[in-house]
Order: structure tokens, then sequence, then C-alpha cells
């Protein structure tokens, strides 16, 4: 007797276990597939242009489909954080950098075309970076909450500051595709070594000087607070050596803050 009941709660106990695997994933279908960033890429691929290719982009905001792009922030809003975290961290941080540029597409055509600049959406209170507008995992949150707070503390990587775009022409330019978690590290790397090989950065042999976007100065410590040397890595799109950028002295661009707006420039 005392071996049958052994044997009965044998069997409960891996039924239990088996019943909570069905579970897991016949109710978190995100354990098996990965987010749809499908719509969001179309958008990018009709409304983002190449005013000089690899290098500026504008956005064709006056034609932008709203509809379309309201059906893509839904599908972002409804994702829960169970399914967020069971997606692998390059899944996660696609769907994060995404989500943060379709946010900014949408918040400047809020006010499009009564705005000069993303800018014009802050207060005397509050950047607009700042005012928790955007759904995320069931709650109201910011545009600096995503960037600050979940991405940048997490996933380490200070690529991403070529990849979240702030609407802005010294901006790095908005891709005209989405960011794939199958694919994250290339697109990363791709658009940061494009970005150095712009206008907005430059060396200057004859003055031995690194012209920089203000980004990295803003953001310093995500390379390492030594960026001569992490960009000493990336000599050769500056045309230069290695030992020519640990050398050099950093200056700071001005930032220019108007609307990456195609309609404009």
């Amino acid at each position: 007797m005392q071996t049958l009941i052994a044997l009965f709660k044998a069997y409960r106990s891996l039924f239990a276990q088996v019943l909570i695997l069905c579970q897991l994933f016949v109710f978190s279908p995100a354990l098996s597939e990965p987010f749809n960033h499908q719509l969001w890429n179309d958008l990018l691929t009709k409304h983002v242009h190449w005013v000089v290719p690899k290098q500026e982009s504008r956005v064709d905001y006056a034609n932008f489909n709203r509809p379309a792009l309201q059906r893509y922030l839904n599908t972002i809003a409804s994702v829960s954080q169970q399914q967020f975290y069971a997606w692998t961290k390059d899944q996660q941080l696609a769907f994060l950098i995404n989500a943060y540029n379709a946010y900014t597409i949408a918040y400047v055509l809020s006010a499009y075309p009564k705005l000069d600049s993303i800018k014009d959406l802050g207060s005397w209170f509050r950047s607009p970076w700042q005012k928790q507008r955007f759904m995320l995992f069931g709650e109201k949150v910011s545009l600096d909450h995503i960037e600050h707070d979940l991405i940048r503390p997490h996933y380490n990587n200070p690529h991403i500051h070529v990849a979240l775009v702030c609407a802005a022409l010294s901006c790095p330019p908005l891709q005209s595709y989405a960011f794939s978690g199958d694919h994250l590290k290339e697109q990363l790397d791709l658009a940061f070594r494009e970005f150095l090989r712009s206008d907005k950065n430059r060396y200057q042999a004859e003055r031995q000087e690194l012209y920089l976007s203000s980004i990295f100065k803003w953001y310093n410590e995500d390379f390492g607070n030594d960026l001569n040397n992490y960009l000493s890595n990336y000599a050769a799109d500056f045309k230069a050596s290695p030992e020519q950028i640990r050398k050099a002295n950093i200056r700071y661009l001005k930032y220019d803050w108007s609307l990456n707006d195609l309609a404009l420039h």
C-alpha cells in the first residue's frame, strides 16, 4: 500500500511539472516567437528618405501613415513583462530601440506641423523626454525611462546611441529599417561605423583634432570614459591611424535640434 501511495505521489509531481511546462509554451507564445516588427519596418522603408546615402536621413512626417503607426504602437503596448523577459537579450533590445523610435515619431506627429524641433514639446518643468505618455508593460513611461532605466543599465552596448533617434538634424540618422534581434549586433555595428564616417564626426590630421558629435560628450561613460582609446578601434573610419586617434584633441560639435523633416530640408 505504501508503495502505491509513493508511486501516486511521484506521478502526481511529474504531472504537475508537465502541466507547468505546457502552460509556459501554450500561454506564453513569446517563448517560441520573437516580436514581429514587420509593420514598423514597412513604415520606415516608406517614410524615411536618405538625402545623403548612409549619412543623412529625413522623415516624411507630412505623409506618415498614422493609422498604421498606431497599430504598431498598440502591439508594443500589448506586450507583457513576462513575454518580454522570455525573449533573448538581442530581441529585448531590438524591441526597446524600435519602441523608442516609434514613440518618438508619434510624439512629433502629435504636434506636427506646428513645431520646429522636438524640444518644442517640452515645458518649463519637463523636457519632452521626461514626459510620461507612452504605454509600455502596462504603465505610462517617458522616453528617458526607456533609454536610461531600461536600455543603458541592462544591455551594455554604447552603439545604441546611434540607434535611438531624437528627431533632430544632428542626431544619427533614423534607419530605413526596423532593428531585429536576429541581426542586431551587425545592424548596430554598421550604423555606428557609418555614423563615424559621416560629417557629424571627422578627424583633422593637420590640427591633430577629432571633431565629434556631442552625443559622445553626453554619454562618455558608456564608452568606458576613455573615448580616444575606444574610438582608436575605429580609426579607419576616420581615415586615421589608431595612434593618431589616441593622441587627438577632442572637440565637440554644436548640436542642431531642428526637426529632421523631409518637407523642410
